[in-house]
C-alpha cells in the first residue's frame, strides 16, 4: 500500500488535494497502483513550482486553461507499464471532462532538481 510509507505531511497533503478534488488515484486491473494530483491554472507556471513539495496554492478550476501535474507516484508493480497508456488516456479524459477549459497538461519538475523547471507538454486538442 503506498500510504503506509508516507510521512504525516505528505498524507497532509495528499487529504487536502483529495478534499480540493485534485487527485486522482490510479488503478491497474482493479488495484490501486498510484496517485496523481494536479492543479488548473493560467498559464502562470511559477506559480506551481515550488521549493517544498508539499505545499498547496489556491488554482484557477473555473478558468484555468492548463492542467499541471504536481505529484505522480506508482507502485513498482511489473504490470504498471503495460497499463500506462490506458491509464494516461483515462486522467486526460477526466481532466478533459471536468475541466472543460484546459487545453495542455504540463509536468512540471521541481525547482530544487535544476535551475530551470523542466517540464514536459501534451496539447489536449480533442474533446471526448
Amino acid at each position: 500500500n503506498i500510504l503506509k510509507s508516507m510521512t504525516n505531511q505528505q498524507l497532509q497533503y495528499y487529504y487536502e488535494m483529495a478534499k480540493r478534488n485534485r487527485l486522482i488515484m490510479l488503478y491497474v486491473n482493479g488495484k490501486s497502483e498510484g496517485l496523481l494530483t494536479f492543479f488548473i491554472g493560467n498559464g502562470n507556471a511559477e506559480k506551481y513550482i515550488r521549493d517544498n513539495l508539499w505545499s498547496i496554492v489556491n488554482d484557477e478550476p473555473e478558468t484555468g486553461n492548463i492542467c499541471y501535474i504536481d505529484h505522480l507516484l506508482t507502485s513498482k508493480n511489473r504490470d504498471n507499464p503495460y497499463a500506462s497508456l490506458a491509464v494516461w488516456r483515462d486522467i486526460k479524459n477526466y481532466i478533459k471532462n471536468n475541466y472543460p477549459l484546459v487545453e495542455r497538461i504540463r509536468h512540471n519538475r521541481f525547482k530544487k532538481k535544476w535551475e530551470e523547471p523542466k517540464t514536459f507538454k501534451e496539447v489536449l486538442d480533442e474533446r471526448v
